[in-house]
């Protein structure tokens, strides 16, 4: 899709034989850096859905207006929205910097500028990045035996609840055997208790049972998409010890008129809602 519409160029090709599939293919290839940099380039396309959209669903990137054939030019507000900044700090920089790119096309009022010359500028006056990796959670979950297993999910998605009778959802991307291991985990009639949740920009999260998987979905080139939920009356913040251990909840969960609605799990865990006595549970 992103070939067909011209927002990949291809900095050459292979040749591969496929010899069960009707013979030789020629297989463009691309830079990584510029596939690394296409949520930068194109802030406009919604990437995790993009990545995350199931078979026989229609892509975000079929609404996408096509790029003019032989024309990867950008005009000026394309610029700032690449560079996250308004259109005027672009007119600085051109005044500035003489070595700004000089348009390839347009007016006087309204310039285009080749893609690749903009991206090279903007990386090299660092008014972009190359993104790293993308964000990773771990998950430290307690065995039903015993001990701990930690796992790792990519580019993770938190979507917690804002009332204790509804369900924080974590979904992202992981391998084969992590997600096996997810599956073995949460099979149990309590679900998973799971003792540590660090993902970027959120607090460190601990979950007193129930965890359970949503579902696994395969995208893409094997890539492999799942879904964790559990009640959010059972969410709280972890202590900052490595290994858990102390949780205060962070959603309120008082039975009417204030009366302490303690809870013991099968997990062995406790829910307490009196959170402005300042109690604390231990997973």
């Amino acid at each position: 899709m992103l070939v067909q519409r011209g927002y990949l160029s291809p900095v050459g090709s292979v040749d591969i034989d496929f010899k069960k599939q009707g013979g030789v293919t020629t297989v463009p290839l691309y830079s990584a850096e510029e596939v690394a940099l296409l949520p930068v380039v194109w802030p406009g396309v919604d990437w995790r859905a993009a990545r995350t959209v199931a078979a026989g669903r229609r892509s975000p990137l079929t609404g996408l207006v096509p790029v003019e054939t032989g024309g990867y030019r950008l005009l000026l507000a394309g610029v700032a929205r690449i560079a996250r900044v308004g259109r005027a700090a672009v007119v600085q920089w051109r005044r500035r910097h003489s070595d700004f790119p000089a348009p390839v096309g347009g007016s006087d009022v309204h310039p285009e500028f080749d893609r690749a010359a903009v991206l090279v500028w903007l990386l090299v006056h660092e008014k972009i990045t190359v993104p790293a990796k993308p964000p990773t959670a771990s998950l430290l979950f307690a065995r039903p035996g015993g001990g701990t297993r930690a796992l790792r999910l990519d580019d993770p998605l938190l979507t917690l609840a804002e009332e204790a009778s509804g369900e924080d959802r974590l979904s992202a991307w992981s391998t084969d055997g992590d997600a096996t291991a997810l599956d073995a985990l949460t099979g149990g009639t309590s679900g998973a208790t799971l003792r540590r949740l660090t993902v970027p920009g959120e607090a460190v999260w601990a979950v007193l049972g129930e965890v359970r998987v949503l579902g696994r979905v395969r995208m893409g080139a094997g890539g492999l998409h799942v879904g964790l939920a559990w009640p959010a009356r059972l969410r709280g913040t972890a202590s900052a010890g490595p290994v858990g251990g102390v949780v205060r909840h962070g959603v309120p969960d008082a039975a009417p008129g204030g009366a302490c609605v303690c809870v013991r799990h099968d997990c062995g865990g406790l829910h307490c809602a009196q959170l402005a006595r300042g109690r604390a549970v231990r997973v």
